[in-house]
């Protein structure tokens, strides 16, 4: 299908489509629109070089020591970085540059790290890039055999047919190479997949009196399920099953946790008040379809339906349950098949206090009267002792100005680390408060989500140029926590973003919780999932929906946002 169709007759001619490729910086355009091959319409990009498996890089500073295996690999990582970013696209050109929507072509190469310049620090980030990968975690498969092969068979590589995947990716119905894959005794072995380090405690549990905190771990499960079996789900149904009488919910969605749905439908039919708000988008209606049904059996709902007519931006983003005005159920967790399922990294925690459970109160009367985002008042109230060694404070965006009045103190008095797990991170008030902490030696380490890791807002490559080590995770599941730990003393769990509509337009809600234990537990918790991260995605970020994210070509979900799902999808292609 042409993407012609997505441009007016206006703007046609600003757009040309690319013929061919015939290396990374020489690109074939088609300048007169004819749509056919003319050899004598060629693109070059200057300045930009590239890697081929037999050149000679004896000379050339950082890349000298690169294997044959080593620039086999990353010929082919450049080529399949071309092939999703500019063959057969729509772009815009100039003397000097092409663009991609919008974006500079040279950008795109050498932010990816398989590229250089003549500068030393492109070929350095290339020299880093490259030695970060591990040769053996890859297999050459040819896919008219169905043969997968040692990335340095011959054999393999003499197939036109063939492509590198991770060796967690290799598609069951694929047998080794008998030439390659041969031990001592001439015997056949197989691939074992490497198995997820457990060094650290992982527990999914861990209670204190008054609070139960759950963590969500992404390596649970391979693919959304609409089942109840994890702890925080299954503590989630039996809160809704025992109240007495009132549960007031502020949720951006529900859906495919039938179990969840059920109960909540069971409560009410029982007698228990329910009175819920929740988010519609500029269509007017809600991203998760069993939202729109639970609508039609309770009535006593609100959105911020009126509100988006002016405001199209802001969302209603809580996911919190308040039960018989005593318990308070809260954290990152949608209720769907990826959010309380183990599927997407989340946290949830529930807190019994009347006190607490107050305050969640007055901000969900304040959204239930139709007072959603800038039109509420901001309260009064937000400090709760629950114990001598417990102090809690809850926020609500965006009138407590959360990132800059209480985020960024927080950041500005760590005096040993800092460790971030987070979906989406944009504020540069954040990045800021980061690198000073970095400059005066704070130990900083990020966790970000693969798919927000390719939007053009995300700051975390800034933040990794200013030294701070962001890793993107490589599961098939988001890295949907929304968290902070710091100093074994303080940790950070909520709803919000780290994003300036979070702060300013959202309606969020979030826990700082003053806790030796808790922001252990936490702080164990994101160790697990940094060891379990590469260190490769240190330097780059790895596609959401490809053979590097683990996983997310088998999974059934969009994982990139893109309208195609697992091997449709062109990081899933194998043929």
């Amino acid at each position: 299908m042409s993407l012609l169709i997505i441009y007016s007759t206006e703007k046609l001619n600003n757009y040309k489509k690319v013929l061919k490729v015939e290396s990374p910086v020489t690109i074939y355009i088609d300048y007169n629109n004819n749509l056919i091959f003319d050899e004598k319409e060629p693109f070059f990009v200057k300045n930009i070089y590239y890697i081929e498996p037999n050149t000679n890089l004896k000379n050339t500073e950082y890349l000298k020591n690169f294997s044959e295996d080593e620039k086999f690999l990353l010929s082919y990582l450049e080529k399949e970085l071309i092939k999703r970013t500019i063959n057969e696209k729509y772009i815009k050109y100039s003397n000097d540059n092409i663009y991609i929507n919008n974006k500079n072509y040279k950008d795109i190469l050498l932010d990816s790290n398989l590229f250089y310049t003549d500068s030393l620090e492109s070929k350095k980030k290339l020299y880093e890039r490259i030695k970060s990968e591990n040769i053996n975690d890859y297999v050459i498969i040819n896919t008219r055999s169905k043969k997968y092969h040692k990335i340095n068979c011959e054999k393999g590589k003499a197939s036109r047919e063939y492509k590198l995947i991770k060796k967690d990716s290799l598609p069951k119905e694929y047998k080794p190479c008998k030439y390659c894959h041969l031990d001592n005794d001439n015997k056949l072995f197989k691939i074992n997949k490497p198995k997820i380090n457990t060094a650290n405690n992982h527990s999914e549990y861990y209670e204190q009196p008054k609070i139960k905190l759950f963590f969500l771990s992404p390596y649970r499960i391979k693919k959304p399920l609409n089942v109840c079996n994890t702890k925080a789900c299954l503590e989630l149904k039996k809160e809704i099953n025992n109240a007495s009488y009132s549960i007031d919910i502020a949720l951006y969605g529900i859906d495919n946790q039938s179990e969840i749905y059920n109960a909540i439908v069971n409560a009410y039919k029982r007698g228990i008040k329910i009175r819920w708000v929740t988010d519609y988008n500029k269509k007017y209606i809600n991203y998760y379809k069993d939202t729109l049904q639970l609508q039609k059996i309770i009535k006593s709902y609100n959105t911020d339906e009126n509100y988006e007519k002016q405001y199209a931006c802001a969302i209603m983003h809580n996911k919190f349950f308040i039960f018989d005005k005593e318990k308070v159920w809260t954290g990152s967790s949608n209720i769907s098949n990826t959010g309380l399922t183990g599927f997407n990294a989340n946290y949830s925690i529930l807190i019994e206090s009347k006190e607490l459970a107050n305050i969640y109160l007055s901000e969900f009367e304040k959204l239930y009267s139709g007072k959603f985002h800038t039109l509420k008042e901001k309260s009064n109230k937000n400090t709760v002792i629950l114990d001598k060694d417990t102090k809690i404070k809850a926020l609500f965006s965006p009138q407590d100005k959360i990132l800059i009045n209480h985020i960024i103190p927080l950041i500005n008095n760590a005096e040993k680390y800092i460790y971030i797990p987070i979906f989406y991170i944009t504020s540069y008030d954040i990045a800021n408060a980061l690198k000073k902490a970095k400059l005066r030696g704070i130990d900083i380490k990020i966790i970000n989500d693969s798919t927000n890791a390719h939007n053009k807002y995300s700051i975390h490559k800034k933040l990794r140029q200013n030294g701070i080590s962001v890793k993107t995770e490589n599961y098939a599941g988001k890295m949907h926590m929304k968290a902070m730990i710091i100093d074994d003393k303080i940790s950070v769990i909520g709803s919000m973003n780290f994003t300036k509509s979070a702060n300013n337009k959202n309606d969020e809600n979030v826990l700082i919780i003053y806790n030796q234990n808790i922001s252990k537990y936490l702080k164990n918790t994101f160790l697990y999932m940094w060891e379990n991260i590469p260190d490769k995605y240190l330097n780059y970020d790895p596609l959401a929906e490809s053979f590097e994210s683990v996983g997310s070509c088998q999974d059934g979900i969009d994982n990139d946002f893109d309208g195609k799902i697992d091997k449709e999808d062109d990081g899933c292609k194998i043929n």
